[in-house]
Formats: structure tokens, sequence, C-alpha cells
């Protein structure tokens, strides 16, 4: 009998609010952004109430105050509920450079064939490491569990992962530097096996280089081969091939998970991106991932195209979509996701360096008839956002993140000091939201 009562005044309570207005405010996700400003990382839990939402700023607990004159933030990935953050100074290293892991303060758990987030805490610095030894990193990246940054100054790279940085009881214990790749690096890991470090140099003998490094079992083997070309910039593996970006097309290599090849029998194949107008090859400087795909832009004002490249295929065929782009305009990396309702879609800002009141947001449909073949992508939609404030050292751009229900996406405008919510069912703009500052990249966890 206590019982039903129990539920009877539950069930009463219940109606009562509907009849009242009353709802309860819910968090749907965490939102953490670089301010290019003060060259902080701000986090504010992105809440729905009554049809409105709302984002408060706050400073993350324990986040060092840095140089806004000699100081930047560069990339930061996540994993498990860890936030790394590269930090770049303008002398080389020598100011004072490194990485910043921020414990999250959420938690997944996995339940079969989906997962709950569970939030533990505010965020707050778990480990960090910026002093004049750390070769001054300006690419952040994760491949599976490894996070993995490029140590330009000093010829090579730092691994760790969420595991690490959290049971390590220093923060040089938590990361381990390999030497191989020099100047300004681009990665690519493979597995837990070999990780493929570039070499920048546009000419000489050391141009086009990459470093083959061993890691785990095969830790302690390794040798370099050459791209046909110098000025490497870009790295990424997929589908048991490793991409690189040279001053001219793309090439590629089997990766080599057991470093034992001969250097000299490294097979590299090339793929042309064609020529501008002055006959100069065409080139990409950074790539997406996405499933089987290797997506990337080449080209610039009317000559820009978004390219794809199928991984899976013995030999990658170039697959190519005009886009339209003015004289003063460029085009981000693409953001490539999927819907919750399977739709494959990329998203590319397309920038205004004169004017940036003119940026827009470009809705690729990657796949429209879902067959796996990118050949038939188009443009599906373009989308008014709101002003780039780019400056040098890669600040200022838009950034985009894919909220964990898989229903909205969050995109900065720096220019704006705002952040937009972004449907991801008709790619309309929900709501925009004041944040101060500079907001660039942005990254979103739990639910």
């Amino acid at each position: 009998m206590k019982r039903w009562l129990s539920v009877a005044a539950g069930l009463l309570g219940w109606f009562g609010a509907i009849t009242t207005g009353q709802s309860q405010e819910r968090p749907v996700a965490r939102l953490f952004w670089q301010d290019d400003d003060t060259r902080q990382v701000s986090w504010g839990d992105l809440r729905l109430s009554d049809g409105a939402w709302s984002l408060e700023r706050t400073s993350v607990e324990g986040f060092p105050s840095l140089d806004e004159q000699e100081q930047g933030l560069v990339q930061m990935v996540e994993d498990e509920g860890v936030l790394l953050v590269g930090v770049r100074d303008q002398a080389d290293g020598g100011f004072g450079s490194g990485w910043i892991a921020i414990d999250t303060g959420v938690v997944e758990e996995p339940h079969g064939d989906h997962s709950h987030w569970r939030v533990q805490h505010s965020p707050r610095v778990l480990r960090q490491q910026i002093d004049d030894q750390q070769g001054n990193p300006a690419h952040v990246y994760r491949y599976g569990s490894q996070l993995v940054l490029a140590n330009d100054r000093k010829n090579g790279f730092t691994i760790t992962s969420a595991k690490q940085l959290r049971e390590a009881k220093s923060a040089d214990e938590a990361a381990r530097f390999h030497a191989g790749g020099n100047g300004h690096i681009t990665l690519a890991v493979v597995g837990n096996d070999v990780t493929y470090s570039t070499w920048i140099a546009p000419a000489g003998p050391e141009a086009g280089r990459v470093d083959v490094v061993g890691l785990g079992m095969n830790a302690g083997k390794g040798y370099s081969f050459s791209c046909t070309t110098g000025g490497l910039h870009g790295a990424t593996t997929n589908q048991g091939k490793v991409f690189f970006a040279p001053a001219g097309g793309v090439c590629w290599v089997a990766a080599d998970r057991r470093v034992e090849a001969d250097p000299s029998e490294v097979e590299v194949h090339s793929i042309s991106l064609g020529t501008d107008a002055e006959g100069k090859p065409l080139r990409t400087g950074a790539f997406a991932n996405f499933q089987n795909h290797v997506l990337f832009v080449s080209g610039k004002a009317d000559g820009a195209k978004l390219c794809s490249l199928n991984a899976s295929a013995a030999e990658p065929v170039l697959q190519e979509l005009a886009l339209p782009v003015g004289e003063t305009e460029s085009l981000t990396t693409p953001i490539p996701l999927q819907t919750r309702a399977g739709k494959r879609i990329a998203v590319l800002f397309q920038e205004d360096r004169e004017a940036a009141e003119n940026d827009r947001m470009l809705v690729v449909d990657l796949d429209p008839n879902s067959d796996g073949d990118l050949s038939d992508a188009k443009l599906w939609k373009t989308v008014a956002v709101g002003r780039n404030r780019i400056a040098p050292g890669h600040q200022g751009h838009h950034d985009l993140a894919v909220l964990p229900n898989r229903r909205f996406a969050v995109l900065s405008n720096p220019g704006d000091q705002t952040l937009s919510l972004l449907s991801l069912s008709d790619f309309e703009i929900v709501t925009t939201l004041e944040v101060d500052g500079s907001p660039g990249r942005v990254v979103a966890v739990g639910e």
C-alpha cells in the first residue's frame, strides 16, 4: 500500500510540474574552446531549459598564465576524458613551450552498443610541461588511444595517452620522446607499431625525407626514405597506407608495421592534383580521415576543390568536387561527420581574409546515394556564419565540434566572440551564444 502511495505521489508531482510549466535545466554537453585573446582554454556546460540554450564561460582550474605576446595555444585533442593542448612560443621554444593536459571531469561509461557519460567534477589541469626543452610543438594528433605532439625544434615527437597522463607520477613519466623528423614536423602513427615523421626541407639532400620510427615491440628499429618532392607538410594513415603532402600532389606508401623494409625498396606512389593557371603543381597541407577515405582541399579561388581518396583501393584514385571560392577567400581543412540519420557530410569554412562578414560554411553531401563511393559528392548547403579573425600562427579560424548526441554541433566565430549551435538535421543555426574573447578551436565531450 505504501509503495503505491509513493508512486501516486510521484505521478502527481510530475503532472504538477507539467501544469505549472516547470522544467528541469538539462546539460547537453561540456564544451572547451581556446581563446586566442587570453591564451586560455575556457569551458562551459551547454544547457537546455524551456527551449532556451545557455552557456556560462568558466576558467579551467590550474590553467597556467601564458604570455599573450610570446606564447600561444596550438591544436588540442581529447580521449577518455583527457584534453591535451599544445603550447608554442615565438622564440623557437626558448621562451617556454610544451603541453597542458586537462581532466575534463567527464567519464564515458560503455554500455554495449552505446555509452553513458558521467560528470565527476569541474575541469582541472591534470599535468603540464612547459619549459625551454619541449621543442616548440605546432601539431598535436590523436591516433587511436595515442596522443602525439610534434616537437619541431627537437627533431622528434612525444607520445602519451589518457591512461599514462592519469597514472604517471610526474609529467616526465607521462610522455616519451622519440627522435625522427625535422623542422615543421607532421606525423602519421600506425597502431602501436610505427610512426612516420616528416622533414619539411623543400630542396637539397633531405628534401622529401620521411623517418620511419619503430614503437613498442619495434623500438630501436627504423630507417628513412624519400617522397618524390620536398616541402612535406601533412601526413596521415588509413587502411594500411600512409599518405603525405609534398610540394606537389600526394604521395603514399604501404605501412610497414614490422619496420623491416629495405629503404631502397620502399615503393612511393604519387598522385597528381593537377596544376594551377601558371602550370605549378597543386598541393594540399592537411588531411582528414572519414571511414576509409582521406579528405583534403587543394587549389585557390575558382580552382579550389574538395578532394578524396579511397584508401581501401589497391591504387587510390583522386575524386574532386569544385567549390565556389572567391579571390580573397580560402577553405579550411574539411571536417567530416556522420549524422544520426546516417548522412555522410564534410563541413568546410569558406573564410574571407578581407571581409570576414562574408564567411560561409559549406556543407558537402559526400555520398548522396549511400553506396560508399564518394564520386557523386555534391555541395548541399551554404550557411552564413560569424566572422573569422585570421592571424599568424593558424589562429583566428572557425572550428566545429560534433556533440556526443550527434544531433547538434557547435562552431566558433573568432571575430564575433561567439559560439553557434548547429542542427545536424537541417544544418541551420539554432542559436548563437556570447562567450567574449576570440574563440577558436573547440572540443565537445559528454552528454
